[in-house]
């Protein structure tokens, strides 16, 4: 998407991403499981955002967790919330804050959670990413992904539906969807008598399983647990991956 950047979707969304997001995946669930994984270690969330599951894994740990962002707007709604200076904020590019950050301490748990990894768009970045998670985690330590599993190739092409719909506004969805590339970017459109048109917009590059694997093995991880999402992880649940993964990546070298 000609203009797109690093910051766009976090800085298009922040003013919503809270209402918008709320339900999208169990926070209580979420901080649980990475709870148990992190035990006494450091942890870093990538694609912190407004906080919405760092926050909360800091106040069941009763510890600092970093948080990366490459968007001003979000890490405001981050700071709003955070009265007691919980989560320790790092702006700017995933890979360049893992790689440059001097003041990073050594990480046991690394995590990214619902489908940010795939905010990587340019080619390599998601496996840049893998590179650098590995060598700011200690030997032993994981890093733990949670997408969408890719359905079959997709509908190719243009795209427009309701995103949702009320008395004084309307949120459309228009997007762009290219199979053989993996990619789809669009738009949230939102028209409201209060504030008239706002463009929200959004851009992903997503892998399937097996390459998320490959990228992983390269880096110098192994798989170590694979569930149909957080729940499913604490309940060490081995029912078949649908629609959403969670992947548990563990440091080797």
């Amino acid at each position: 998407m000609e203009g797109y950047t690093a910051s766009s979707y976090g800085d298009g969304l922040a003013d919503v991403y809270d209402e918008w997001y709320a339900e999208v995946s169990d926070v209580a669930t979420t901080v649980r499981a990475l709870a148990e994984l992190a035990g006494d270690g450091t942890v870093l969330e990538l694609g912190v955002g407004t906080g919405r599951i760092a926050l909360p894994l800091a106040l069941a740990t009763g510890r600092t967790v970093h948080g990366v962002d490459a968007s001003t707007a979000m890490l405001a709604r981050l700071r709003d919330k955070d009265d007691g200076h919980l989560v320790t904020i790092h702006h700017g590019d995933m890979v360049d804050v893992l790689r440059h950050t001097s003041t990073l301490p050594p990480l046991h748990l690394v995590f990214i959670a619902y489908n940010t990894l795939f905010n990587l768009v340019e080619p390599g970045a998601q496996a840049a990413l893998f590179d650098a998670v590995a060598e700011r985690l200690v030997v032993g330590g994981r890093f733990v992904v949670e997408a969408f599993v890719p359905g079959g190739t997709g509908r190719d092409g243009d795209h427009v539906g309701v995103r949702s719909i009320g008395v004084d506004h309307v949120v459309l969805s228009i997007s762009v969807h290219d199979a053989q590339r993996q990619t789809a970017h669009g738009h949230f459109v939102e028209l409201s008598e209060a504030g008239g048109v706002r463009l929200r917009p959004w851009s992903i590059r997503y892998a399937t399983l097996a390459q998320l694997d490959a990228m992983a093995v390269a880096a110098g991880f192994v798989l170590e647990r694979r569930a149909a999402g957080f729940e499913a992880l604490l309940a060490s649940d081995d029912a078949p991956i649908g629609e959403r993964h969670v992947s548990v990546y563990r440091r080797t070298i």
